[in-house]
């Protein structure tokens, strides 16, 4: 199984998280969750997913990440 890396704005920016599992996008606040449990919140939008090489590269709004548990989840399924 291969788990998607997410990074700022191209491979060579700043890795956000790796060992993804699961990203839901509303409007500009993306909600990313390791297939562990690790979770962040980033403000930004998606500009592209590549899936043969399983990652993510997002354009950052603002220098908001918020890490753990420190946002409410709605990633729950």
């Amino acid at each position: 199984m291969c788990l998607a890396s997410a990074y700022f704005n191209n491979e060579n920016g700043p890795l956000i998280m790796k060992d993804i599992a699961h990203l839901k996008a509303d409007g500009d606040n993306l909600e990313i969750e390791t297939l562990f449990g690790e979770r962040k919140a980033v403000q930004g939008k998606i500009i592209e997913v590549d899936f043969f090489s399983s990652k993510i590269f997002l354009e950052q709004n603002q220098a908001t990440v918020i890490e753990g548990d420190s946002y409410p989840s709605q990633l729950e399924k």
